[in-house]
């Protein structure tokens, strides 16, 4: 509360013990109400914000798997491999699908080292990833009318090879 909040009240409760009135308390529930009104609106807040946040990953998911589609990896035990030192577009896709998949226990990567290893030069990595397909088809099927019709065309595609 600031120094003008307090001194109101101050002059309030002095009022009130001369004139016999109850402004102070009726004051005092008057903010109790407000304050009981935001954080009511602070809870909606959070609560819009986890989910959100929640389709923000769904969406990011949704992103990875487009990508491993265009480039053909949909095959369970199939293996991406990635040279970032090679291929600039290669590097941008590794940290997309690592940040977006690996990160969250939708994929699984293993790096390997390749060439020869010379000082104050960076190693030269191979990095092979394998997506989760069954995990990924779980979360994005709890979340299938906020995706696009693609993505919900492969869900599609995916729960008909995995049950026929």
């Amino acid at each position: 509360m600031n120094i003008w909040m307090r001194l109101w009240f101050a002059v309030l409760i002095i009022t009130d013990r001369l004139l016999g009135t109850h402004l102070a308390e009726w004051k005092l529930a008057r903010q109790q109400r407000r304050m009981e009104a935001y954080e009511a609106q602070a809870f909606a807040i959070r609560r819009q914000m986890e989910q959100l946040d929640r389709l923000l990953q769904v969406t990011q998911v949704e992103l990875c798997v487009l990508y491993l589609r265009q480039r053909r990896i949909l095959r369970p035990e199939t293996w991406l491999r990635f040279a970032p030192a090679e291929n600039v577009d290669e590097e941008r896709g590794l940290d997309l699908l690592i940040g977006r998949l690996v990160k969250h226990g939708l994929a699984t990567v293993r790096t390997e080292t390749v060439g020869e290893v010379r000082p104050r030069s960076p190693r030269p990595y191979v990095y092979h990833l394998r997506p989760d397909w069954a995990a990924m088809v779980d979360l994005l099927s709890a979340w299938k009318e906020h995706l696009d019709p693609l993505a919900v065309s492969w869900l599609e595609e995916m729960w008909s090879n995995e049950n026929g």
